[in-house]
């Protein structure tokens, strides 16, 4: 169709396609430009379809041999000529095209909804309306793989931030946030979508399509999904011109369709680029581009696996689909559970069971995998069909890993004709657990240089650089467990995978987990050395290792076995409910705690090292919970102080807790003094003496913890006819200011001259009564060996209480009765085995 704009003429689109093939058989527009005697702007107008001067026109078509027929219908439009695609319609003709639209959509409306209104559940093998489970993604308008960032600082982001363990956001920066997936339309440009395999591409494309025919999205519009692996035979029939498709799938005219689409009246959703392979997917890439440029005003939306397609497509705005955030996560768990079964009140009760499960600290690695629907659906399927995770980690792990690796595709008819392809699963989970230990051996052990993992799976595979770098894209493309996180840096998709794969490689080569035990005191191998436990089949041996090593590093410390021989005698006279293991791992961490405290600031003090303590002794019995609060600069309390802790423990705690209290408000006053001189000197400098305000740590909750410890301390002595003690602590307490709030000064007094030695007493008394509250005067060495010690021993407990069904009972036990005692009663118990007949 040739198109009159007055005294010039046109090519309509289609011609446009008939000009292309005649000028690669005449040679190039430089050339008829120089035959025709016409200008470079004037050749290039006529291959766009842009008005050109008749006469000029008609001696192109003569020279390129094109046949040209002026429109009968067009002309005799009462003799008006069409509007170009420029210019405003006309307002019968925009009628014309609204009906046309609304009649296509209309006819269109329940093939879309039976089409794409429902999405499979994953596990569950039958599929829901799209609107019970879709959770609208966020979509991040800069693509990872286009940063430009310097590995050292991606690095440094990764390590000065703990929580990222997920790596979704390394480089991202705190500031970045997503949109809304549905929000990225209103820009109305061309979009290329990319984000790992299961991350909801194709229920985005779904769900915009499902709000476009609905009418709520972009009403003026015909919507289409074309799902390209089915487009690859369906297409081939119309020689992949997406003109000729869509007019087959409108039921229009050529000349209907092609008004349509010079009108940018259609929404083209195209899914899965990366699923079209081979000449086929070269072709389709091809027609994509050309119909994108034809049609500028037409809204064109491909999706793809992340940076797997060759090249760069113009005119479109790279984006990417983010992985779920914490509101995602609840609400698409909610969701799921609603939809999996029919009914609102249970659905919800389930999913807040689940999530109660899923935000617990000790479910921090799956709640990390969790965060793309495709393995969150996984995860709630596990707790659906079982009540609860899996027990092992390990097997959530491996079925993440089989169904990336080959349910999704498979599960999907995608087939890929890579050199990856043709590997075994098997031999894919050795790369990658081949890549994932190179890497996690060193320093540094989570981001990748481009040419470093390219050397490694070439010297794994025994190929060329440049076969690497096509596995190291095909990697990338077909399971997303490879992610470019910047330009030629890559890393895992997910951290927990990274380790899941070391402790593969490990448990495959080391059955008894020798080489192991030396990365022990590491904290990136925590979750290796608990993943590997339960991987190999004779927990026995590895566990017997580790308890070995473990005591044997703190055998030639003089002053920790001396600490660690008073514990054990201390739990031996304490009388309480709790077992002697309990006892030992409680007055550890309660001499740890006063320790520090009475130090201000422990030489070597780790904070995830400090929280070992507690959590050890919360794993051997969860009804004890011990930590430090602090209420203000110097106030503080230990945790559980009137709660489930019981009898001589909690006399124990409170006394101490007490003692350390006091000491430090008289320290505490020292510095406020300080503090007070060099604030005003500095305010005197600048500003009236009379403004000067000072705020003393000091306050009436500093007091107020010292009164309630002794309070429960003389109590308890009351109920048990502890009379010695009791007396001792109530002429204590008659020391001790009364009623501060009348009496301020009185009690700013008494903690300058009188807390600390107040202190003195109370430690005597501890001591003398309870054998408590010792000054142990450790060096730094000292603490920096006693917090690895108990460090692995809470590795060591999460490794028995996680392979609890297949280690020998008699080795438990063993193990956890000699947990903490000094290697000297190791020792004799050993000797009385070995005397056994």
């Amino acid at each position: 169709m040739t198109e009159r704009t007055g005294r010039s003429l046109r090519l309509s689109p289609t011609q446009v396609k008939n000009a292309d093939n005649a000028l690669t058989k005449f040679g190039s527009k430089s050339d008829l430009a120089a035959q025709l005697k016409m200008s470079r702007t004037t050749i290039n107008k006529f291959f766009k379809g842009e008005p050109v001067q008749r006469q000029q026109f008609l001696c192109i078509c003569k020279k390129l041999k094109l046949k040209w027929e002026p429109d009968d219908e067009l002309v005799q439009q009462k003799g008006k000529p069409p509007s170009s695609l420029s210019d405003p319609p006309a307002e019968s003709e925009k009628d014309d095209i609204d009906a046309l639209v609304q009649q296509v959509r209309s006819r269109l409306h329940d093939d879309i909804q039976r089409l794409h209104g429902t999405m499979p559940l994953w596990e569950i093998d039958r599929c829901v309306p799209l609107g019970d489970l879709f959770v609208d993604v966020n979509i991040l308008e800069e693509l990872s793989s286009s940063r430009k960032s310097e590995l050292d600082d991606l690095w440094q982001d990764f390590s000065q931030n703990p929580s990222y363990r997920s790596l979704d956001r390394i480089g991202l920066g705190k500031e970045l946030k997503g949109v809304s997936g549905l929000e990225v339309l209103a820009k109305n440009a061309n979009l290329m979508v990319v984000g790992k395999p299961g991350s909801g591409k194709t229920t985005y494309l779904q769900r915009v399509v499902m709000e476009c025919n609905a009418g709520n999205l972009q009403a003026h519009r015909i919507p289409v999904l074309i799902k390209l692996r089915d487009f690859v035979e369906d297409g081939r029939e119309v020689a992949y011109s997406l003109e000729r498709y869509l007019e087959r799938c409108w039921r229009l005219s050529d000349a209907e369709t092609q008004l349509a689409l010079d009108r940018g009246r259609a929404l083209v959703l195209l899914d899965g680029l990366d699923e079209v392979t081979g000449e086929d997917g070269k072709n389709i890439a091809k027609e994509i581009k050309r119909f994108a440029r034809t049609y500028p005003q037409v809204q064109v939306i491909v999706t793809c696996r992340t940076q797997s397609q060759e090249s760069r497509f113009e005119r479109f705005d790279y984006v990417e689909v983010a992985d779920f955030n914490e509101p995602q996560v609840r609400a698409f768990a909610q969701h799921w559970y609603k939809a999996v079964m029919g009914e609102e009140s249970g659905g919800l009760a389930k999913a807040k069971e689940f999530l109660g499960l899923l935000f617990l600290e000790e479910n921090k690695p799956i709640r990390e995998l969790a965060i793309t629907p495709i393995l969150l659906s996984l995860t709630c399927a596990v707790f659906h069909h079982k009540g609860k995770f899996y027990s092992k980690r390990s097997k959530l792990y491996e079925e993440g890993l089989e169904l990336l690796l080959e349910q999704w595709d498979e599960r999907r008819g995608i087939e890929r004709d890579e050199i990856y392809r043709d590997l075994s699963v098997e031999r894919k989970l050795e790369l990658l657990s081949f890549l994932a230990v190179k890497k996690f051996e060193k320093e540094q052990y989570v981001l990748f240089e481009q040419a470093e993992i390219e050397e490694y799976i070439a010297e794994f595979l025994g190929i060329g650089q440049r076969d690497s770098r096509a596995v190291l894209r095909a990697m990338e493309a077909q399971h997303g467990l490879l992610i470019e996180r910047s330009q030629k840096i890559w890393s895992f998709s997910h951290l927990t995978f990274q380790e899941y794969l070391v402790a593969l490689n490990f448990s495959c080569k080391d059955k008894r987990g020798e080489a192991l035990i030396w990365y022990l005191y590491e904290k990136k191998w925590e979750q290796v050395i608990l993943l590997f436990s339960e991987k190999i089949f004779n927990i026995d041996d590895f566990a017997l290792l580790l308890k070995c090593s473990i005591d044997e590093s703190v055998s030639r410390y003089d002053r920790l076995q001396v600490l660690l021989k008073w514990i054990s005698q201390k739990s031996s006279n304490t009388s309480s409910c709790y077992s002697r293991t309990t006892l030992r791992s409680f007055y550890l961490s309660l001499l740890t705690l006063i320790n520090t405290i009475d130090e201000l600031e422990a030489p070597g003090l780790s904070n995830w090292f400090l929280g070992d303590f507690s959590a050890l002794l919360s794993k051997l019995d969860d009804r004890i919970e011990l930590h430090v609060y602090h209420n203000s600069e110097n106030g503080f309390w230990l945790g559980n102080p009137s709660g489930s802790l019981q009898g001589e423990p909690a006399l124990d705690r409170d006394l101490c807790h007490a003692r350390a209290h006091a000491s430090l408000l008289g320290r505490a006053f020292r510095l406020d003094e300080v503090r007070y001189a060099a604030e005003k000197n500095d305010w005197m400098l600048h500003q009236n003496e009379e403004d000067f305000e000072f705020f003393h740590s000091l306050d009436d909750a500093c007091f107020y913890e010292i009164a309630e410890d002794l309070y429960r301390a003389r109590e308890f002595c009351e109920e048990n006819d502890w009379k010695n003690l009791s007396l001792e602590l109530s002429q204590l307490y008659e020391q001790s200011p009364i009623g501060i709030y009348d009496n301020w000064e009185e009690y700013r007094q008494w903690c300058r001259d009188d807390s600390e030695a107040w202190a003195d007493k109370l430690r005597i008394f501890s001591i003398k009564y309870r054998k408590i509250d010792y000054h142990w005067q450790l060096t730094e060495r000292d603490w920096s060996v006693l917090l690895a010690y108990i460090y692995a021993n809470r590795i060591l407990i999460d490794c028995l209480k996680g392979n609890s069904e297949k280690i020998s009972k008699p080795l438990e036990l063993f193990i956890m009765e000699t947990l903490l005692i000094p290697y000297s009663e190791l020792e004799a118990i050993a000797d009385a085995t070995k005397a056994i007949p």
